[in-house]
């Protein structure tokens, strides 16, 4: 406060020494006024320097921690733009995609044509005869058991999982091949060749039902200076479930007892 009265107490002498042609005195009083405006600009912004520079530093370090590893797009789950975001980045992905590999709970972003968000996309690589493998959680798991009791109702059948929908495809589509796993789904995993999208699962509650919005990433392949690269770490994440599952024919015979009535009939594949 004390320096602005100054400057301006300065700007006053200076139009009386400039109206007086007294220049030397003039150009001196100018010179520390332009000091001291200088000097007061610089604590003005040293707030939003020290936000900016911590923001800055905190950025580098997640892009120098994670970038080298595949972490290219964070999306704040949370938040409706994140949502949309991950949404239009993921069909994107599809949309260039010659191979696809999907492990869920449910797979109802991707398989549920009534969600209007990823099927219409799958559907038009399936027509063109590229392979998609998934993985589904085993509804009748231990696992399914107990996020159903943490949800409200405690259904029996994951709400999310049309069953007749899966089959239709599944009978439809010889290059659509759906598996299901009793254990071992901790996130989702929708990759292509070039890039992957995680989304990791928690058992946090809200208003009485699990709560699975947190964050997403999109990792791409990367060889890192030491380690593994994440898309190669997920994608094995994704193999290995795939190779503990059972082929959807075989786990509906294994389920017969448990399954709604009415569900198509799986056709055999030679």
């Amino acid at each position: 406060m004390v320096g602005e009265i100054l400057v301006f107490i300065l700007a006053l002498v200076s139009v009386y020494l400039s109206e007086n042609s007294f220049w030397q005195g003039f150009t001196y009083i100018a010179i520390v006024s332009v000091v001291l405006f200088t000097v007061l600009k610089i604590f003005e912004s040293v707030p939003t320097l020290k936000e900016l520079f911590v923001r800055e530093s905190f950025a580098a370090e997640i892009a120098d921690a994670a970038g080298q590893y595949g972490v290219d797009k964070y999306f704040n789950m949370q938040s409706s733009k994140g949502q949309s975001d991950r949404n239009e980045m993921t069909q994107e992905a599809i949309k260039s995609a010659n191979s696809l590999w999907l492990c869920a709970n449910s797979g109802a972003s991707y398989l549920e044509p009534s969600l209007y968000r990823h099927w219409p996309f799958i559907e038009k690589k399936l027509d063109k005869g590229i392979e998609f493998r998934v993985v589904l959680l085993d509804p009748f798991s231990d696992e399914k058991k107990f996020r159903n009791k943490l949800n409200s109702g405690g259904e029996h059948i994951d709400s999310k999982m049309n069953l007749a929908n899966i089959i239709n495809a599944y009978n439809k589509y010889n290059n659509l091949e759906i598996r299901f796993v009793k254990q071992g789904m901790h996130c989702t995993v929708f990759a292509t060749e070039t890039c992957l999208f995680v989304d990791p699962y928690q058992v946090a509650t809200h208003g009485g039902r699990i709560d699975n919005r947190s964050f997403a990433m999109r990792i791409t392949q990367s060889e890192p200076p030491e380690g593994r690269g994440l898309y190669r770490i997920f994608k094995s994440h994704f193999d290995t479930l795939w190779r503990s599952s059972d082929e959807l024919s075989e786990w509906v015979k294994a389920s017969a007892d448990k399954l709604p009535e009415g569900l198509p009939e799986v056709k055999e594949r030679l």
